[in-house]
Order: C-alpha cells, then sequence, then structure tokens
C-alpha cells in the first residue's frame, strides 16, 4: 500500500462555492486514492473537477497529514450552525465556483414545421368561420 495526498474541492460553505483541502489516504495506486475521496463526506461529489490533484507521500508525511487534518475544526464540526459558531472556515479560502454559460438551445426542424402546421391549421379554421 502507498500514501497519497489527494487535494479535493470540499462543500457546505455557500452555494456555488467551495473550499480546498487535503486530504490523506492509504491506497494501491493514485486512482483509488482519488476514487476514495470522491466519496468522503463534504467533497464535492457530482462536480467532474472534485479532485484536484493526487500525489505519492512518505509514510511521516502521511502520519503528519493525518495529524493536522484531525486538528482542522472544518472536519470536526457536523453542521453550517457550528461552523459559523467556532468559526471553522477562513471566508479567505473559499472560491468561486465559475458558472459556464448556458447554452442557448437552438429550436430544431421538427418544432419549426409543427409550428408551421399549427399555423396552417389554425388559419383554416379561421377561414371555415368566415365562410
Amino acid at each position: 500500500m502507498n500514501y497519497y495526498k489527494v487535494v479535493a474541492k470540499c462543500g457546505h460553505v455557500r452555494r456555488g462555492h467551495y473550499i480546498v483541502k487535503d486530504f490523506f489516504v492509504k491506497a494501491e495506486d493514485g486512482k483509488k486514492a482519488a476514487f476514495k475521496v470522491r466519496y468522503y463526506p463534504r467533497v464535492k461529489h457530482d462536480w467532474k473537477d472534485a479532485i484536484i490533484s493526487v500525489t505519492l507521500i512518505t509514510e511521516i508525511e502521511f502520519i503528519h497529514g493525518r495529524e493536522l487534518q484531525n486538528h482542522d475544526l472544518y472536519f470536526k464540526v457536523t453542521n453550517s450552525t457550528e461552523q459559523k459558531l467556532y468559526c471553522a472556515i477562513d471566508y479567505e479560502q473559499v472560491f468561486d465556483y465559475p458558472e459556464s454559460e448556458r447554452k442557448k438551445k437552438d429550436k430544431d426542424v421538427m418544432f419549426y414545421n409543427k409550428m408551421e402546421r399549427i399555423q396552417q391549421r389554425d388559419l383554416r379554421m379561421r377561414l371555415a368561420e368566415v365562410v
């Protein structure tokens, strides 16, 4: 087993925002380490770019990192009220998630054909009422 430091985007800071945290994991390879961390609590599971980096580390760095992680208040609090009460988050470390521009959906040919049929049917009904 190897030791890895996985840097991931974590949530529960505000909507559309994230905070970057380090996780220290034992795994066979980097891919499995990233997979483990992706499904840890607080990590942004549904974001494709939730895992920023995976680096191989020594056992001493792993033990030291785990101790730092255990002393981090962000991982100790259980809800947002405690988070605010104990100042578990340094809001200078919180980043905005850049929203991509929403793509404007072009109406396809079938839509225009359907609209044309509706307009023709409406026109015929109006003409039938006049005659």
